[in-house]
Formats: structure tokens, sequence, C-alpha cells
């Protein structure tokens, strides 16, 4: 848990800055709403969920935290992983090479990976020696097609 949650509404739209001591992240005020809306529809706890209207406020990131942490104690219960930070057009082809064409039109091709933890994400693997990739960006895709086999 970060030490220090600020609010920078003036930047990308707004953002919580979480200051980490030695790092600093940010957290989109829209991002926050998003995922605790779906973190709140998976867990069967729309009352934990920000309404729009607190958009940007602390009420509306302790509450997203809280179902972070709810998430964080079904996994560790029952080993329930959420889907809220995958993408929809990649799950089923995790291990696969697939090529995209992104939100602005650009072309890449890439290893569908799947990262670890309560709330994976779709990672980006360059290629079948690499050790590792970013989380998938650009999306909501304009196509998916895939073009090899397994990694």
């Amino acid at each position: 848990m970060p030490t220090k949650i600020t609010l920078n509404p003036g930047y990308a739209g707004g953002v919580y800055v979480l200051d980490h001591g030695e790092f600093y992240t940010c957290l989109g005020f829209d991002v926050v709403l998003k995922k605790a809306a779906a973190l709140a529809t998976e867990l069967n706890s729309p009352e934990h969920s920000p309404v729009p209207t607190e958009r940007g406020t602390m009420a509306a990131y302790r509450k997203y935290s809280a179902l972070v942490d709810k998430a964080r104690q079904k996994n560790i219960s029952t080993g329930w992983r959420s889907r809220v930070d995958l993408t929809a057009d990649l799950i089923g082809l995790e291990g696969k090479r697939v090529e995209v064409i992104d939100c602005y039109g650009d072309r890449r091709r890439f290893i569908v990976g799947r990262s670890t933890g309560w709330i994976p994400c779709h990672l980006e693997i360059k290629s079948r020696s690499s050790s590792g990739g970013e989380a998938v960006w650009g999306t909501p895709f304009r196509s998916v097609r895939v073009v090899g086999g397994t990694a």
C-alpha cells in the first residue's frame, strides 16, 4: 500500500498519484471507476463500487482499494483470479503468436502471455526467448489474427 495518495486532476484526464516511497505510480480516475465497477460485478459486490459522481475523489479510490483487497482475499481462500484486466480479444490465445492492429492503426506481432497474481493482465511477449513482456496496450484492437502456433 502506498504511503501517500494525492490527486492530480490536470494530468491526462486526472490521476491518483501513489507515492510508494522509492517510486511513484499513477492510476487514472476513469480507470479506477471502470475497474472498480468490473470487480464489483465479478465479486457480486455492487454496493462497494464507486459511482460516477465520485470520479476523482478519495472516496472512489478507497472503494476501489477495498474491492482489490476483497479480490485478494478471495484468491487466497479459493484460488480465484479476476478477469477484469484481461483483453477480451486475447482470451484463449495465450501462448499463440498474433498480429494485431491496435486502436491507433499500428500493426504489431507478439506472443500472448498472461501475468501472475489475482488480477492478471495479458502481456506482449516479443519472442520465444523473452523472459517476460509489457502489458498489452492499444485496445480495443481493430483486428487480431493468429499468425503462428504456440510459443
